[in-house]
C-alpha cells in the first residue's frame, strides 16, 4: 500500500509542478507595456502581485501533496471521506477562499484582479485533477482490498 500511496504522490508532483509553471507564464504574459512613470510603477505592483499568489498557489500545493501520505493510516485509507479530504480538502478549500474573495470583489467593486481570477481558475483545475486522482485510488484500493 505505501507503493502506491507513493505513486499517486509522484502523479500529484507532476500534476502540480505543471500546473505551478503553466500558471507562472500566463501571469508573466499579463504584462503591458508601460510608458508613462505611473504605468511603470503599477506594472511593477502587479508583477509582485503576481509573485506574491505564484508562491501561495504553490505553498498551496506543496501542502496539499503531502497530505496524500495521511492515508497510510488504516482508518483514514478505508474511510472514503477522509480519504477524499486527503486527496481535496486543501484544493476545495482554497477554492471556496478565492470563489468568495473574487465574488465579494465583483459585487463591492466591479472589478477583480486578472491574477487573481488565474489563481481561482488553475485551482479549479488542481481541484478537478486531485478528484480524478481520488477516484482511481479508491478504485485501486478497493481492488487491493476486495
Amino acid at each position: 500500500m505505501k507503493k502506491t500511496i507513493f505513486q499517486f504522490w509522484l502523479v500529484n508532483i507532476l500534476i502540480s509542478i505543471i500546473l505551478s509553471v503553466l500558471y507562472r507564464m500566463v501571469i508573466s504574459d499579463l504584462n503591458s507595456t508601460n510608458n508613462t512613470l505611473f504605468e511603470r510603477f503599477i506594472s511593477i505592483l502587479n508583477i509582485l502581485i503576481n509573485l506574491g499568489l505564484s508562491t501561495v498557489y504553490l505553498v498551496a500545493i506543496v501542502f496539499s501533496s503531502l497530505s496524500l501520505f495521511l492515508n497510510q493510516i488504516e482508518k483514514i485509507r478505508y474511510n472514503y471521506f477522509l480519504s477524499f479530504l486527503t486527496f481535496s480538502g486543501i484544493p476545495f478549500i482554497c477554492v471556496l477562499v478565492l470563489g468568495a474573495e473574487v465574488l465579494i470583489d465583483y459585487y463591492r467593486y466591479d472589478i477583480v484582479l486578472p491574477p487573481l481570477r488565474l489563481l481561482l481558475l488553475f485551482s479549479i483545475v488542481y481541484l478537478i485533477c486531485t478528484f480524478v486522482e481520488f477516484l482511481l485510488f479508491r478504485k485501486k484500493v478497493e481492488k487491493i482490498y476486495s
